[in-house]
């Protein structure tokens, strides 16, 4: 049973990247968490320094499949709504990105009815906003998806909120900007710029930019993204809206290869190779992070400078040899 000061929280994706820094909070946070991954993404080491808590429960189970949600979110009282597939798996295989995605979702919200769920936080992606048409983006930028990832992100905002209009269920989405940190994504089509150039780095690889650098992003370490996401929890102001999450700063693409060169002593004219542009490449990346501010209370504390150190800290703790993990950062399959 729960206290008044705590909740039964279900956490779909809750072994991914952001989902295993949430579960990590909430159970500090004196709360019961439920997991429910089929570890397609997620992995068994991310839940390692909780596996055996008392307040976790972990279901091996897909969100499509409304026995393993039922399951799931028996007896909770909020639902955190992390699962997802890749931006580039949509590339090469749409249909089964827009299933996890959209039905995914649509079973999620289906459940959640039923169970009586109390809040809905849904996260979404800054790709439903596509190129900047205004910089900052606000959370009021028009949706205009760029990829097929990013149209099933579009349909699962608004399946959250008229399911919320319709139904009376209370929900949130959250749209996280360039996420970064411990437990990211480094292997094959999965892997993120960073992780991917800290790997290179480790093995003394050219680091590759595309076009001159001067791109930005508006990066934000997943740590200030985990502490959003559980601090809207017990926000009531946080209700029935999108909010970005977001660092409100740009970096750009060369800054960081730079910031990775130096964690691993690399001269940068060296080991950061120039390839031509990529077509439809975002110039700038910036994200409004004023709402978040004004309603969380407090804006991302971790800078650029300190997250790639601590990043870096943490693939080479990782059992791998640096050869291995730049073996797996080279994988091509799309299981």
């Amino acid at each position: 049973m729960t206290t008044s000061n705590t909740k039964k929280i279900a956490v779909t994706g809750g072994a991914g990247f952001l989902g295993s820094h949430v579960v990590q909070l909430l159970l500090d946070a004196r709360h019961q968490v439920v997991v429910l991954d089929d570890f397609s993404n997620g992995k068994d080491m991310h839940l390692t320094p909780v596996v055996n808590h008392p307040a976790l429960t972990v279901i091996r189970g897909d969100v499509i499949k409304r026995e393993d949600v039922q399951r799931a979110f028996a007896g909770c009282e909020v639902v955190i709504h992390l699962a997802v597939l890749c931006l580039r798996q949509s590339i090469k295989d749409p249909e089964r990105v827009n299933e996890v995605i959209v039905d995914g979702t649509l079973q999620c919200l289906n459940v959640a009815r039923e169970h009586g769920i109390g809040l809905f936080l849904n996260c979404s992606s800054s790709e439903v906003y596509g190129s900047a048409e205004t910089i900052p983006m606000s959370e009021g930028h028009p949706l205009n998806p760029e990829t097929p990832y990013a149209a099933a992100k579009v349909a699962q905002d608004m399946y959250v909120a008229s399911y919320g209009r319709t139904y009376g269920i209370a929900w949130a989405t959250i749209r996280p900007f360039n996420m970064y940190g411990p437990h990211s994504h480094w292997q094959g089509h999965r892997g993120e710029l960073i992780p991917k150039m800290i790997v290179r780095a480790m093995n003394r690889q050219p680091l590759v930019v595309f076009g001159d650098g001067s791109q930005t992003r508006d990066f934000i370490f997943v740590r200030d993204a985990a502490r959003a996401v559980v601090s809207i929890v017990d926000n009531e102001s946080v209700r029935n809206m999108s909010i970005n999450v977001c660092s409100g700063a740009e970096t750009t693409i060369l800054r960081i290869a730079e910031l990775i060169c130096e964690n691993f002593g690399l001269d940068p004219k060296t080991y950061i190779e120039r390839q031509p542009p990529r077509p439809g490449d975002v110039r700038r990346h910036l994200g409004d992070n004023s709402r978040f501010a004004h309603l969380l209370g407090f804006v991302p504390e971790v800078r650029p400078e300190a997250g790639i150190r601590e990043t870096v800290d943490w693939f080479r703790s990782l059992q791998y040899t640096p050869a291995e993990l730049l073996r797996q950062e080279a994988l091509r399959n799309w299981e």
